[in-house]
């Protein structure tokens, strides 16, 4: 018999491929030879790679969907971020839009009353010009806090810009919202605010009226801008009230 080569070779017989490998034994002065039938041998390299590929599909999809809960999480604080004032942490005027209509919707699907408040810092420039803005900033930071203890959970207050302020008070006609109004305004007067040793004091200025049918959320507001104007107009520190025209 002729001595083989040591090595590897491949060779087709009528039914399948094969792979041959050879190896010659010194010790024992044989040969060693391993007959493998091609799909033989590739089963468990075509099952590594599909165990390779499922798990990598797995650690994708897993990836995918943690990187889409950040992305929303992200997204998520940077809309409830738009939506607020970065000073006092109250709603700004955006926000204060989105959750007014809701507001406005339900009290007219429940029959319920809504007051709408605007309130404006007397002098406020005047406190800007004397002291300035971040003696402004803690006043408007103080005065945001005091408000908010006045009111109900329920209640919305936003800053609507600058020293002016808006609330709406859900199931309240404007008896009680001018009861509410001047709690505010005599805690504005009586309280003082501290900025670096120096005693600032305010007082507040209020408009509201009460929502009524065919009222829009421009025209509630418009009615409690112009009743903040007539408490201005008629000394400061003070509520006015402006009720609606008779259809």
């Amino acid at each position: 018999m002729p001595k083989p080569q040591s090595g590897s070779y491949q060779y087709d017989s009528p039914d399948d491929a094969h792979f041959l490998n050879v190896r010659y034994i010194p010790e024992l002065n044989w040969y060693l030879f391993v007959d493998k039938r091609e799909n033989g041998a590739l089963n468990e390299i075509r099952q590594s790679l599909y165990l390779n590929l499922l798990i990598c599909l797995a650690v994708m999809v897993l990836v995918l969907y943690l990187l889409n809960r950040v992305i929303r999480r992200f997204q998520v604080r940077i809309e409830t971020q738009a939506m607020l004032d970065s000073l006092t942490g109250l709603p700004n005027r955006r926000g204060f839009d989105r959750i007014a209509m809701g507001a406005i919707e339900d009290a007219r699907r429940e029959h319920k009353a809504l007051s709408a408040m605007l309130l404006d810092l007397d002098h406020f420039k005047r406190l800007n010009d004397t002291h300035g803005h971040l003696a402004g900033d803690e006043v408007l930071t103080g005065f945001a806090d005091d408000v908010r203890r006045c009111l109900r959970d329920t209640d919305i207050i936003c800053r609507w810009g600058g020293e002016e302020f808006i609330i709406l008070l859900k199931d309240t006609n404007s008896s009680g919202a001018r009861r509410v109004a001047e709690k505010i305004r005599l805690l504005a007067e009586q309280h003082t605010y501290v900025f670096t040793g120096t005693a600032l004091q305010v007082t507040v200025s209020l408009g509201l009226t009460e929502l009524h049918p065919g009222d829009t959320l421009q025209s509630l507001i418009a009615r409690a801008d112009q009743a903040l104007y007539s408490a201005k107009q008629n000394g400061r520190n003070r509520v006015c009230t402006e009720v609606a025209e008779p259809a």
